[in-house]
């Protein structure tokens, strides 16, 4: 009796498992036209896609966003962030029916300007008896009044930065201590008096104790520098290096040495990973230049 239970308990369980199957398969069965259905629109939609474009658009875009994001630091972003509101408010303002009818009448008079006469002073104070032309001078004066006045807060804003830049060196340029135990290379201190002509045929146009430079003070063979010249020249340049300072001129090195070509400052923020506030802060003046002949590089392209 016990076998004949065991025996009904495993038939029953093999009839459930076969009516599960059997519901499978009619599910399957029954979903299998929608599927098909919706790989097909799914594939015409991708098909359509693609012959309109959008795919590569959608890449360009891609292109687009690493170009920023290799040429824009972080704050540059939040600062466009912070900005977005305003430029959008000139936007709406400039794209308003009666600026654009304006802006299509200018466009319509400058097309045609090979056909207009010139005129001297007296045809100037003719024309401005014209209605027409006493209103544009009136709205041509207004427009000139918001640049100078954009101009002078943009200056302010200039000259605030500037006082910052300075308080800010002062705070992170402290004079380096040298470290004890460490024998440094010894070169000669670059002399103030005017130094001697070269006498070989190369790049170089100054030679100051056995070293080479560029007319513009680059060093001429980069494969001379050492930590010490870059102190002496940090020296000459008005710059007491500290870690921060080192920071940027070894990036600049190391940079050089791996592409063969000097980094100018949207590089330097790059390879480094300080803000340019930060590395004007650090090298007031004309920090691409200063920093790449300390580093022994040639100059930047770019760099004035």
């Amino acid at each position: 009796m016990e076998i004949q239970e065991r025996l009904d308990r495993l038939s029953a369980q093999m009839e459930f498992l076969v009516e599960r199957q059997e519901k499978r398969e009619e599910t399957f069965d029954e979903l299998s036209p929608l599927l098909r259905e919706v790989m097909a629109v799914a594939t015409g939609k991708l098909d359509d896609i693609e012959k309109r474009g959008w795919l590569k658009s959608i890449a360009a875009l891609g292109e687009v966003a690493a170009r920023v994001l290799d040429h824009y630091t972080a704050d540059d972003v939040r600062a466009l962030g912070e900005a977005i509101v305003s430029i959008l408010d000139t936007v709406k303002a400039l794209t308003q029916p009666e600026v654009l009818a304006i802006v299509g009448e200018a466009g319509e008079g400058l097309q045609h300007a090979d056909e207009a006469r010139p005129i001297g002073l007296f045809g100037m104070a003719r024309a401005s008896r014209n209605q027409d032309v006493k209103k544009g001078m009136a709205v041509l004066m207004e427009l000139l009044r918001h640049v100078g006045r954009a101009a002078h807060a943009v200056a302010e804003k200039d000259g605030a930065k500037a006082d910052r830049k300075t308080r800010l060196a002062a705070t992170l340029g402290p004079r380096k201590k040298k470290a004890l135990g460490i024998e440094r290379t010894r070169v000669p201190r670059l002399p103030p008096h005017e130094p001697e002509k070269p006498k070989t045929n190369g790049h170089a146009s100054t030679v100051i104790d056995g070293i080479s430079f560029t007319a513009d003070g680059h060093l001429a063979d980069a494969s001379q520098w050492t930590r010490a010249l870059a102190e002496n020249i940090a020296t000459r340049e008005g710059v007491a290096l500290t870690a921060e300072h080192w920071r940027l001129v070894e990036a600049a090195r190391n940079d050089f040495l791996q592409n063969k070509a000097a980094a100018n400052i949207r590089k330097l923020t790059q390879i480094s990973g300080l803000p340019t506030k930060e590395i004007y802060a650090l090298f007031p003046k004309a920090p691409g230049r200063t920093i790449a002949k300390i580093a022994g590089t040639p100059k930047p392209v770019g760099c004035i």
